[in-house]
């Protein structure tokens, strides 16, 4: 069976005339054979309730709890309800208990009392016993009504359903207890129950701590904070069914299992943990996930048009930005006033590293006829302090060009982007790469890497000082070819160009044939062949084949040989990494290097 929702357009105005389009025109299928999950969630004793996108919960049982695939209905999900795709989270509260927060911050009570994948739903199920719970970083259940919940300064508080029976009755008068600081900075936070709280950092290491006294005071037990795993970044979902049991979900869909046996911070995994036990489990992350987002395409002139895509489960307030680096320290310069969104929850196709996340379009933009080009971002937050920057080209129109074309590096932006578990420099390695996902590892500030965005900045900003006028264009606009190359005085290619088509490769060569000149100011330039597909959405590496060696694209080894030393004159090579410095004037009197001393 296949379901059809579809989705309103709405309009409003930037600054300069530009059009936002909020929400789009767009049809979204779904299909029952995909299993696409909104929310995941663990009870004890294996028990999973999964939501599909369509809205349905489904009831599912791992009944060997030790790594092996066991799974009760042949792991075919019992359908228990419906209708819950429009909250903002949902989460277990052990014993069949679920909550659920709207996307206005009411928290509501639900009890599953079959508990075994029939429809049976205790009385008092779907009532309100709360407000003000949508502005929470994270909330998860500790089991027998206590929950808790992170606000976005890192305060950790307490709270406790005395009820559990869809009345109001709160520890507390429903005042959340501070139990903790600091805890803003983790990636993932979730319960294991008795008090155990796991928490996975930004780098993917995995922390224990236990709340001893599990009443509202300040009592933890002794290896707080200790780090019991590593690598667990790169999972969408991480929950907990007690006992020291931990599922995860990966990118790709797999669940995976995991037992904590020690259960006390240290160490001391049990056999299974690792292991696969289910796969197609395709989501797009857990609703308490990062505020993040991308944009279709990466380049466009004033006048046209640019999609956000933004998964923003609190909402977010948009700020478009001309990425310039300012006197008082801040990354850009504003452009027109700030965008409000409400909240979305995008659901991430399989295989996103690949195929793509195919997000809905949250906002389109026509680009500004006063925006020169340039490198800009969609800079999002949220009320929870969740921080994104979407960047993207404008290249200029053909009466507004500048004297100099500069090259951003996009196709080396996507080679190192391991967003939704794959970059270039994974193990194993990504054939196919979608520039249609999030990535943060382009991003200007933060978590961005400095060889990438954040360094082109540092040469556009210093040409644009001195006063050159200068275009900025993408790896792929040069593939496709831009009217009128030939005139532009200087072609600048900056920091790292290493991912090359033949076509781009063909430009520069016929470029330099009609006289044109070329200022190389980066590393690892020209040095392995890539193709785009036929959309142009995604790049091809290492022939299509992960295993391929890829000295085998090296533009040096290709057949014949194209090696970049007959264009830059110099090359880069592996065995000397890590051994650049900086640069050193060895002839002060040369004109190019007046003033430098």
């Amino acid at each position: 069976m296949t379901t059809r929702r579809k989705f309103v357009k709405a309009t409003a105005l930037l600054s300069g005339g530009a059009l936002l389009y909020q929400g789009g025109i767009a049809t979204l299928f779904t299909t029952d054979e995909a299993m696409y999950f909104k929310f995941i969630t663990s009870d004890v004793n294996g028990i999973i309730y999964a939501i599909k996108s369509n809205g349905d919960l489904l009831y599912f049982k791992d009944q060997a709890l030790d790594g092996t695939a066991n799974w009760a209905y042949s792991g075919v999900g019992q359908q228990i309800g419906n209708g819950w795709d429009g909250f903002l989270r949902v989460f277990s509260g052990g014993n069949g208990v679920i909550y659920a927060i709207a996307q206005n911050g009411d928290l509501f009570y639900y009890r599953d009392l079959a508990q075994n994948g029939s429809w049976n739903w205790g009385s008092g199920s779907g009532q309100k016993i709360a407000s003000g719970w949508g502005d929470f970083r994270h909330v998860f259940s500790g089991g027998g009504g206590i929950i808790y919940a992170i606000q976005s300064n890192g305060d950790l508080l307490y709270f406790k359903d005395q009820a559990q029976d869809g009345t109001a009755n709160w520890a507390f008068s429903a005042v959340g207890q501070q139990i903790g600081n600091g805890w803003d900075g983790f990636l993932r936070v979730f319960s294991g129950g008795n008090g155990i709280i796991y928490a996975i950092a930004q780098n993917g290491d995995v922390f224990y701590y236990r709340d001893l006294a599990q009443n509202g005071s300040w009592n933890w037990s002794n290896g707080l904070g200790q780090k019991i795993a590593s690598g667990w970044g790169g999972f969408l979902n991480v929950f907990s069914s007690g006992s020291g049991i931990i599922y995860a979900v990966t990118p790709n869909g797999d669940l995976l299992y995991y037992r904590d046996l020690a259960q006390n911070g240290t160490a001391n995994w049990a056999t299974g943990s690792g292991q696969i036990i289910k796969t197609g489990w395709i989501t797009g992350g857990d609703a308490t996930g990062t505020l993040e987002g991308y944009s279709v395409p990466q380049s466009r002139m004033p006048g046209e048009l640019i999609e956000l895509k933004i998964h923003a489960p609190n909402g977010c307030t948009i700020q478009f930005l001309r990425l310039k680096l300012q006197s008082d320290g801040s990354i850009g310069i504003p452009m027109g006033s700030p965008t409000t969104v409400g909240p979305s929850i995008q659901v991430t196709a399989s295989y996103p590293w690949q195929n793509g996340c195919g997000w809905n379009t949250t906002l389109t933009l026509q680009i500004p006829s006063d925006w020169k080009s340039g490198l800009y971002a969609a800079h999002c937050t949220d009320t929870l302090g969740g921080d994104h920057y979407i960047v993207f080209v404008v290249k200029p129109t053909a009466s507004s060009r500048g004297d100099f074309a500069v090259l951003a590096n996009t196709n080396t932006w996507n080679a190192y982007n391991d967003w939704g578990g794959k970059s270039k420099y994974t193990n194993p390695p990504a054939a196919t790469l979608s520039f249609a996902r999030p990535n943060p590892s382009a991003s200007p500030v933060g978590s961005g890497l400095n060889h990438l965005t954040r360094a082109e900045l540092w040469i556009l900003g210093l040409m644009e000082d001195a006063g050159y006028r200068v275009d900025v264009y993408s790896d792929q606009d040069f593939h496709n070819g831009i009217p009128s190359f030939s005139t532009y005085k200087a072609f600048i290619l900056n920091t790292h160009p290493e991912y090359w088509t033949l076509g781009m490769r063909n430009q520069l060569e016929a470029y330099l044939g009609t006289g044109g000149c070329l200022l190389y100011l980066g590393g690892n330039g020209l040095y392995e062949e890539v193709e785009f597909n036929m959309a142009g959405d995604a790049l091809s590496l290492l022939g299509g084949n992960p295993s391929t060696d890829r000295t085998h694209y090296y533009f040096r080894n290709l057949n014949p040989p194209r090696p970049e030393r007959a264009v830059l004159g110099v090359a880069y090579r592996s065995e000397n990494y890590l051994t650049f410095a900086p640069f050193k004037i060895l002839a002060s009197n040369h004109r190019f290097f007046t003033g430098t001393g």
